[in-house]
Formats: structure tokens, sequence, C-alpha cells
């Protein structure tokens, strides 16, 4: 693994974690890949492991302000700043090393690569995967109402909330929680966007160890936020793969199955996996076997036994003429 700090344009280094594919596989195809919300790319490590190991280069990229990227943790300047900073990246490898290139991420990560896709189009890509995407500010894709959403939808419209479903203990253990009030401050004063206004849940110990960022501001929730997901998946003319588990505590489990039939075009190269058991942290255990798989289909070399079988024969073909 080697690690490269890629300047963004405000001068911002980003850190981005090159596993690059193994020695006997020369790679022709890299994947950029952000993290989801609150970690850094050390908890992804294994899925990029297992695409490395079937000839894929994997970059994990930290945001800004996490893991070992520079930036103020929790915030950004400005809302959009981090689909910037993916541009930034992206620009970078196309200037410095050059290959095919495959976007994508897991759950806030995911939003961000879609941010991207609609602000700077796909003409740079040959494909993209999304594992768990974090399409939370839709009430149509979460699985459960968490304690404040129904302050939180009369305050959007204007009227009570027409149903109620409140996420289980064993949930609400990994749901991070909106300050409502802070919220609608941020809105109506700018200058307290950087004010932290959502926090995920966790021991602090075990945060500070895994170098976990707790607490969000309005700037990077709205950075990580896309409200006209269906309207980005529509203009996808990419292969694409979503990957989800089925016990996903953010998720409602038929939100992507409708993206899939509905949002992406009928004659894409489009594969859907719903993962039983696997909720929105344990799928990438999943992803890290469907992935591989979803590449070597589409992008793939054949295996290295196959390689050698070739290469004998043609060295038989080549002494047998040589003999004649």
């Amino acid at each position: 693994m080697n690690t490269l700090m890629i300047p963004a344009r405000d001068g911002t280094e980003l850190a981005c974690h090159q596993y690059e594919a193994q020695p006997d596989r020369p790679a022709q195809t890299r994947l950029l890949f952000f993290h989801g919300g609150s970690f850094n790319s050390r908890r992804y490590a294994n899925l990029a492991k297992a695409c490395a190991k079937q000839g894929f280069e994997m970059v994990l990229c930290d945001w800004r302000g996490h893991g070992e990227s520079q930036g103020t943790a929790g915030t950004c300047d400005y809302i959009g700043q981090l689909e910037d900073d993916v541009a930034d990246i992206i620009s970078y490898f196309e200037s410095n090393q050059p290959m095919s290139l495959v976007l994508g991420g897991h759950s806030l990560g995911s939003a961000i690569c879609l941010r991207y896709i609609k602000k700077y189009g796909q003409q740079k890509l040959t494909g993209c995967y999304f594992i768990a995407p974090g399409i939370s500010s839709n009430l149509e894709s979460v699985r459960y109402d968490g304690p404040g959403s129904k302050a939180s939808f009369r305050l959007r419209f204007w009227r009570k909330k027409p149903s109620f479903n409140p996420a289980p203990e064993a949930a609400l253990k990994h749901l991070p929680k909106m300050n409502n009030r802070k919220f609608l401050m941020a809105i109506m004063l700018p200058f307290l966007r950087h004010t932290k206004i959502m926090n995920f849940p966790g021991s602090a110990k075990m945060a500070k160890l895994e170098g976990r960022v707790t607490d969000y501001s309005f700037n990077l929730i709205a950075s990580v936020s896309i409200t006209d997901y269906a309207q980005v998946f529509r203009q996808i003319k990419l292969p694409i793969v979503l990957i989800c588990g089925e016990a996903d505590e953010m998720l409602n489990p038929l939100f992507l199955p409708t993206v899939y039939q509905w949002h992406l075009g009928p004659t894409l190269d489009k594969q859907l996996h719903m993962l039983p058991k696997l909720n929105h942290m344990s799928v990438i255990n999943g992803a890290s076997r469907i992935l591989p798989q979803w590449l070597i289909d589409r992008w793939g070399q054949a295996p290295v036994q196959e390689q050698e079988q070739e290469q004998e024969q043609e060295q038989e073909q080549v002494a047998q003429e040589q003999v004649a």
C-alpha cells in the first residue's frame, strides 16, 4: 500500500491510499473509493485487498478532515467542496497515472460520488459502484424514523407525519442524531454553518482509537446530501452495481430495488445485490466477494493459471514452426 497526498484546488492535501494490483496481474483498471460518514479508509482495507488480488488497483480516499487528509475535522469550507475534491483527485490520476477509472463508495461516500456525477458528468469514468448508498435525506429511502423525525417532518412540510416507524434499540446504536434547532439556525444564519449539528453514536474512546469523526457541521451534512438522486441515477450510462445488506439499519429494503427497476435504464449494464443478514457495515464483507467478480466480468483478465497455459501453448506453437 502506497499513500499519496494529492493537493485539492485550495491547497489541502488529501490522503489517497493506493493498493496496487498484484505483480503477476498488472492492473488496467483503477477504482476510486470514498468511505462512509464518520469513518476513514482504514475500515476498508480488506475490500481494497480483495480487488487488488484479482488484478485491479484500488485507491481508498480519505475525505478532507478525515483519516490522514488535511482539513478541519467535521466540516468543509462550502457546500459542494467534497465533489470538487473528487474532481481534483481524478484530475491528478488522469495527469500522472492514467488508467481506466471506476468510481464508487460506501454509505455517504456513495452520495459524494453521485454528487460528482451530477456536477461534473461521467465522461472520465468507465463504471461506478455504490455500496449501501447513504441517501438519507429522502423519506422514501430511510428504513426507520429517528427520534426527531416527527419534528423534522412538520418543519419541512408544515403538517403532521402520517406514519411513524420508530427504530428498534439495536438500530438506534448505529443511527446518527440531528440537532434540529441548530440545523434551523444554520439555515437562517450562514455564519453558524460550521457549527456541529449532527452526532454519530458510539464510544468516544473507540472513536478516537479508530480515528473517527463523530460530529458534523451543516456544511458537511449538506455536502453529502442528495435529494434529486432519481435524476442522477437516470443520467448514468455506465456499467453500475448496487450492493446492500437486507438488514441495513439506514436504507429501506425496497429502496435500491426501486432505483434499479425505475431509475436505471432498462438496457443499462446494471446489477443489484441485496445480501441476506448483512447490515450497513457488515455489507463490506459481502462486497469484498461481489465487487471483484463484477469487475472481472467487465474489465478483468483471465486467471493467472489460464494465462500460463496460453503462454505455454504459444511457446509450443512457435517451437513447432521453427522445427518445420
